[in-house]
C-alpha cells in the first residue's frame, strides 16, 4: 500500500473504508485553494452510485486499484449532504469537519483541514493544483 497526494491517482477508483468494507466509486477530489493540499474525495456511493459522499483524503492510501478511506463507511455514508458543486465552502467544509472531528482530531497533522476556507475540485490537470500553489 501507499499513500499519495496525486489526484488523478484517486479518480474513478473503487474505495473502500478502514474495514475493508466497498464503499463506492471515487468521483472527484477537492483541494483547498490556498495550498493545494487535497483534502477530501466524493464517493458515488448508495445501489446505483445515485448518493454522493464526501471523506477526507487525510490517511487514505492505495492498495492496487483501490483506495483504502482512513474513516467507516458508516461515517461516510452518514456525512452531511453536501451537493456536488466545483467548490466546497467554508460552512460546508466546517459541516463535514464536524462530522468527521473525531476522526480528524486523532490523525495526526491536519492543520490543513483547520485552515482551509475552501475547497475547489480538481479538473484533472497537474496545473490545478500548481496554479493555486504560485497564489500562495
Amino acid at each position: 500500500m501507499t499513500a499519495t497526494q496525486n489526484p488523478q491517482q484517486y479518480i474513478h477508483r473503487s474505495a473502500v473504508d478502514i474495514e475493508g468494507s466497498r464503499v463506492g466509486k471515487i468521483s472527484q477530489v477537492y483541494f483547498d485553494e490556498q495550498t493545494g493540499q487535497p483534502l477530501w474525495v466524493l464517493v458515488e456511493t448508495g445501489l446505483f452510485g445515485t448518493k454522493l459522499s464526501f471523506a477526507p483524503i487525510h490517511g487514505s492510501t492505495l492498495d492496487d486499484q483501490v483506495v483504502v478511506l482512513a474513516v467507516t463507511k458508516d461515517q461516510i455514508k452518514d456525512a452531511p449532504n453536501i451537493e456536488k458543486d466545483s467548490q466546497l465552502s467554508e460552512t460546508e467544509q466546517d459541516a463535514l469537519r464536524q462530522h468527521y472531528s473525531g476522526y480528524l482530531s486523532t490523525a495526526g497533522d491536519t492543520s490543513g483541514y483547520d485552515q482551509s476556507r475552501q475547497a475547489t475540485q480538481w479538473t484533472g490537470g497537474a496545473q490545478d493544483i500548481d496554479d493555486l500553489r504560485a497564489k500562495k
